[in-house]
């Protein structure tokens, strides 16, 4: 369980502003999006499915924007060991309005009503709590998600909520590097080992319309991860990311995908 809210509030490395490629934030406003995560990890020694999908809309807001971001729904085929602690983390947030406020650079500066919005995850967990038997999966699971968010700070509450959504804004307000790109060094490994420092690059690997195409490859101790982004330079949204981790004989994939609703 702990792996899995970790996996949440882990810190994405996020390239320092230097000289090169000026990356813009301007994302398009009063716009419907559907951004969609799905994860491939194993469980019980066979890959499974993990996949949310999310409805947002970023507004005009003083000098930054609004992003409301509503989690429209999960689902997994994981057996109950993986699947229950999934939906006991996620199943509160399902409908729930995050109406997170960003700066001009795309940096998330805080929600909105965040203590009625953290009241009424604490109401659902709370409810998965009455509506299953304590002996059953789903009601130990929620216990375990219930003392865990209990303990997190003010701080660490964000994070949590902003986690899913922050990759969008990787490389917005900031340069990429061309030629040979730039040094990374950040922690990887989470959910399938304890992270580890690993260290790599960044660059660029092509530039087709109004957007860069970046790979990231970065290795430590017994972990390999491999990240491929397609960010637009029109908005500075990261639009699609395509991630490998790699722990021992352990391997995870996951893919991002931002597009317009239909």
């Amino acid at each position: 369980m702990r792996r899995l809210i970790a996996a949440a509030l882990i810190v994405f490395s996020q390239p320092v502003a230097a000289q090169g490629i000026a990356i813009p934030f301007a994302p398009p406003t009063d716009r419907a999006l559907v951004y969609r995560i799905e994860q491939h990890r194993p469980v019980e020694g066979t890959t499974r499915r993990f996949s949310a999908t999310r409805d947002l809309i970023f507004k005009r807001a003083d000098e930054g924007y609004i992003l409301q971001a509503v989690l429209r729904d999960i689902d997994t085929n994981a057996p109950p060991v993986g699947a229950e602690p999934y939906r006991a983390a996620l199943t509160p947030l399902v409908g729930v309005v995050l109406r997170f406020r960003l700066d001009g650079q795309g940096r998330i500066m805080g929600l909105d009503g965040i203590d009625a919005v953290w009241g009424r995850v604490q109401a659902g967990i709370d409810a998965m709590l009455t509506k299953f038997a304590p002996d059953t999966p789903r009601h130990k699971a929620a216990a375990n998600v219930k003392a865990l968010f209990a303990s997190l700070s003010p701080d660490g509450r964000l994070a949590l909520l902003a986690g899913e959504v922050q990759p969008l804004f990787l490389f917005a307000g900031s340069n990429v590097e061309g030629g040979e790109g730039r040094g990374l060094r950040t922690v990887a490994g989470s959910p399938l080992g304890r992270p580890v420092p690993v260290e790599g690059t960044l660059r660029v690997v092509g530039q087709p319309a109004d957007a860069l195409d970046l790979e990231e490859k970065l290795a430590g101790e017994g972990v390999q991860v491999d990240i491929q982004y397609h960010l637009s330079r029109t908005s500075g949204l990261v639009e699609t990311q395509q991630r490998s981790l790699a722990v021992g004989s352990l391997a995870l994939t996951e893919s991002r995908t931002l597009m317009p609703a239909k």
